[in-house]
């Protein structure tokens, strides 16, 4: 009993010594070392409200703690710190500790400069010799780990604008935290972000097994800190957007680290970005109205991701282009800082990557707002815009479903439907365009082109194929509708329709075919417009610029090569074209309207040929009418095609006649029947022309007039019921360089009239089927009696001017100055011989007296008849005859007179059509044909 009194006597006096000794010496010495121990080796002041022990639980504590910087401001403080052992480490494997816990804890943590922060001086330095930590983790098990921040402060100032920002309410509390125990323990985590963001994370942690499982949760953290944070190397500023995160996790790190995310979601909301300098980059900017990834499933083993669904709300973005700036991509420059370590280069060999699967991708009322120099107006708005992509997967393989639809304008609908293969680039898509303008493209037209388009929609819908993300083929129906194109400086439209359709338009590029069933063109309205240089609007419109940029685009799509094109069937309905020439002294312009017809299998297939079909009428009255068929893809072409013109008013035709006939038309009907065929690159043409009751009115004055008598030409082809009727053929090589085809017809017409006009009596002579020069009636020398071959000649002329009614007749005697002479000497010869009792029948017979008269005469001129033959001293006899110029004159007048009385008399021309030309005086230029010669008059 002695014995247990002296040990509990022991026991009460160690017990005593022992919390003397923490009372009097162990605490007062903490309280005193640990400021002293701090400033000396850290040169740091720490201030403590007081260091407590509890030698009955064994528990430490710290309350009111504050350490500060070398420079005095603060770094760290907390209301209290705890430290409990636990007896059972007495009995228990390792170490145990019923708690630890900081509460109240203040801190601010900076980085100074380079990889220096204001706590580094408070790290042991690095000990190169030092020898590697032992494996394995010490024994501990922890009752309680309780962690509470009231603000944890973190701030950059090696920058050149400092960056800082805050957090508290952090709350970390894990439970029976173990090395030591295999079974997963609770844990908890809170911490709050400057802007009322909140990471949370709750679950089981088990050190020994290396591994931990919860849920883990980012709420609402402001993306306008993180902006903050990359603002020195970014070129956009971001006002607002919050950002989410949450999900089940569970990570192991024991041999391997190894994670997996199940039941995961993201969320963005509210972001706009914008320029940081608006001048720079005025208009540009970028917003999200939400962002939602649901359904996420990450497996850091598998490298795979799985998502259920992507959404996407109201998200925009503002750009433009001017020259060779656009704004976006300079919105979103990142400008990161030199770091002076090299890049990590990558590995020769690749491992498998990550895979990925979003079973759904979705866009909801997005919007685009763009402006360019490439539309009218530069500004466009698409909005609203939805979209959708699923089955999405990385690798890009398999083809995924995808949609968009959009409104241009206010106006424009655009929706796609349809599969891709994002991986090859295969798949078919849907597609349908709702009233597209076309001026808004006006921009796009080349300089050179002299025109602006003044209005037309486009409606499309059909499928477009495509493989390598390259359309291969292309199925489309449409119409371009209410189309109109004016030139530059013009009011009127170049050209408008109605309504151009087209069905089931087919297009394979690798097969280099086009087949398009049907194109209906609808009250279309064509202008050829001639101005006053004579340029044609439509040659100022193509100008050489365009050509050769043409050409480009046709090279660089291979459209140079052959081509099938099929078109089985082109209709034409109430289209008109109309034509002006301001080139003409008197402008000039008609309509051909009412156009209807059709235009049957056009196709690049050799054995195709094509049916056509059009009619229309001249201002709506005279009937137009193309017939025919025609081979223009084939090699070479062929063509067979009938033109009609019936009852066109000439009238109409006054600028041309007065331009290049010198005459206005007053009056007259014009029919044409045009036939041309072209077979193997030889033209043969028939122009059949009938005028009906033409009538010049005055002349005018124009260099471009033909130099012809154009009024006899007329009346010589003007018949007695007031037609000309021309058949005018043409026929030549198209192959020669020379050729020209409007030269060819106007060189008929030309040769035609020409003809006419120098030769018209070959022309009256055709008109009653004879050969005879109707020109020139031929007398016996020194008589003014017709013989019978002269009627003949007459009856044959007034037979041909009975058939041209507009023409008259000049009759010119002529006489012969010798042949004449001498017949009118012979018969005053003759006459004084029978005067002086001579016998007619002597003379006529050349008897004996006769003979021996005449020899007397030329004796009784003083010369021998021995030095001379008979017919010598006959006609020296006979120039004694006195035949005056007078004489002669008188002669050619009543030949002149014979003709025309046998004309009116006999052959039945009125007289006022046939005029006998009196001439004033004999000379030896006029006279020398022993006759009549005719001229024509009008």
């Amino acid at each position: 009993m002695r014995v247990l009194k002296i040990a509990v006597r022991i026991l009460v006096a160690i017990y005593i010594a022992y919390v003397a000794l923490v009372t009097l010496i162990i605490i007062p010495a903490a309280n005193f070392i640990a400021p002293w121990y701090v400033d000396r080796e850290y040169g740091r002041e720490l201030k403590t409200d007081i260091i407590l022990f509890n030698p009955f639980s064994l528990s430490a504590e710290v309350r009111g703690a504050q350490l500060r910087e070398v420079t005095g401001e603060h770094f760290v403080s907390f209301d209290g710190a705890i430290a409990n052992l636990s007896l059972s480490s007495l009995w228990d494997q390792g170490l145990v500790m019923d708690e630890i816990s900081i509460a109240g804890l203040n801190a601010h943590i900076r980085h100074l400069h380079d990889s220096v922060f204001n706590f580094s001086d408070l790290l042991p330095a690095d000990d190169q010799n030092a020898a590697e930590p032992g494996g394995g983790s010490p024994a501990l098990t922890i009752g309680r780990l309780a962690f509470g921040a009231e603000l944890i402060t973190l701030t950059d100032a090696a920058r050149e604008k400092p960056f800082s920002t805050y957090y508290h309410g952090i709350d970390i509390v894990v439970t029976d935290l173990s090395t030591v125990l295999a079974e997963g323990k609770p844990y908890r985590i809170r911490a709050l972000a400057e802007d009322g963001g909140e990471l949370y994370l709750e679950g089981n942690i088990s050190l020994p097994e290396a591994s931990s499982s919860g849920k883990l949760a980012l709420s609402r953290l402001s993306l306008h800190t993180f902006w903050r944070f990359a603002e020195p190397w970014l070129n956009f500023e971001l006002h607002d957007g919050t950002a989410s995160l949450a999900g089940n996790y569970r990570l192991s790190w024991a041999d391997a680290f190894s994670y997996r995310l199940e039941q995961g979601s993201f969320q963005v909301s509210k972001l706009r970005i914008n320029a940081l300098d608006p001048n720079s980059l005025p208009d540009t900017g970028a917003g999200l109205g939400s962002l939602q990834i649901s359904g996420i499933e990450i497996d850091g083993d598998r490298q795979h991701v799985e998502v259920a669904r992507v959404g996407v709300e109201g998200a925009g973005i503002e750009g433009w282009m001017e020259d060779d700036r656009i704004s976006l991509p300079e919105l979103f420059v990142i400008d990161l800082p030199e770091t002076g370590a090299e890049r990590p280069q990558p590995p020769a060999e690749q491992e498998a990557g990550w895979t990925a699967r979003v079973a759904d991708i979705r866009l909801d009322d997005g919007n685009i707002t763009w402006r360019s120099p490439f539309t009218a107006p530069a500004t466009v708005v698409a909005a609203p815009i939805a979209a959708r992509v699923q089955a999405l997967s990385w690798p890009l393989t398999g083809r995924s479903p995808l949609q968009l639809a959009l409104t241009l304008n206010e106006r424009t609908r655009l929706v796609l439907d349809g599969a891709l293969d994002l991986g090859s680039g295969a798949g078919d898509i849907n597609y349908q365009l709702d009233k597209l303008s076309v001026p808004l493209f006006n921009p796009n037209l080349p300089s050179a082109l002299k025109a602006t388009i003044s209005s037309g929609d486009v409606d499309l819908d059909g499928v477009l194929t495509l493989d390598e993300f390259l359309p291969v083929a292309v199925q489309s129906n449409g119409q371009v509708s209410d189309f109109s194109g004016t030139m530059e400086g013009s009011e009127q439209a170049l050209t408008r329709w109605e309504s151009v359709r087209w069905e089931n338009l087919r297009v394979n590029l690798q097969q280099r075919a086009v087949r398009l069933e049907k194109l209906l063109i609808h009250d279309y309205e064509g202008r050829v417009h001639i101005a006053e240089d004579g340029s044609i609007n439509a040659s100022k419109v193509w100008q050489q610029e365009v050509g050769q940029r043409a050409e480009e685009i046709a090279e660089d799509m291979h459209l140079n090569e052959p081509w099938q094109l099929d078109l089985p069937e082109i209709f034409i309905s109430d289209s008109a074209i109309d034509f002006m020439d301001e080139s003409l002294p008197i402008p000039f312009r008609t309509v051909i309207g009412d156009v209807n017809g059709e235009v049957l299998n056009l196709s690049t297939d050799q054995d195709s040929v094509a049916a056509v079909e059009i009619g229309g009428t001249v201002d709506g009255y005279a009937p137009v009418q193309l017939k025919g068929s025609a081979a223009p893809f084939r090699a070479p072409p062929f063509l067979d095609l009938g033109l009609t013109f019936t009852g066109v008013d000439l009238v109409l035709l006054t600028p041309y006649s007065g331009t290049y006939a010198g005459y206005n038309i007053e009056q007259g009907l014009l029919n044409l029947d045009l036939h041309y065929s072209l077979e193997d690159g030889y033209l043969r043409g028939k122009n059949d022309v009938i005028v009906d009751q033409l009538k010049l009115g005055d002349k005018v004055e124009s260099d471009k007039a033909l130099d012809l008598p154009l009024e006899l030409a007329l009346a010589l082809l003007t018949d007695l019921n007031g037609i000309i009727d021309l058949k005018v053929p043409i026929e030549g090589d198209v192959n020669d360089p020379e050729f020209s085809l409007g030269s060819v017809i106007a060189g008929a017409f030309i040769n035609l009239l020409t003809k006419a006009v120098t030769a018209p009596f070959n022309l009256l002579a055709s008109l009653v089927g004879s050969d005879e020069d109707l020109q020139r009636i031929a007398f016996p020398a020194g008589s003014s009696d017709l013989n019978a071959t002269a009627a003949t000649k007459l009856d044959q002329l007034g037979q041909a001017l009975a058939q041209r009614p507009n023409l008259s007749l000049v009759i010119s005697g002529r006489a012969h100055p010798d042949l004449d002479r001498e017949r009118l000497q012979r018969a005053a010869l003759e006459a004084q011989l029978v005067a002086e009792g001579l016998a007619a029948e002597e003379i006529a017979r050349r008897g004996p007296d006769y003979i021996a008269a005449i020899e007397e005469r030329y004796r009784a001129l003083g010369a021998s008849g021995e030095d001379n033959s008979f017919s010598g001293q006959l006609a020296a006899v006979r120039d004694t005859m006195p035949v005056t110029d007078e004489q002669l004159l008188q002669l050619a007048r009543d030949r002149g007179v014979a003709v025309k009385d046998y004309l009116v008399n006999q052959a039945g021309i009125s007289a006022d059509r046939a005029v006998i030309n009196q001439q004033a005086r004999f000379n030896a230029e006029s006279h020398t044909y022993s006759g009549v010669e005719l001229e024509l008059d009008i």
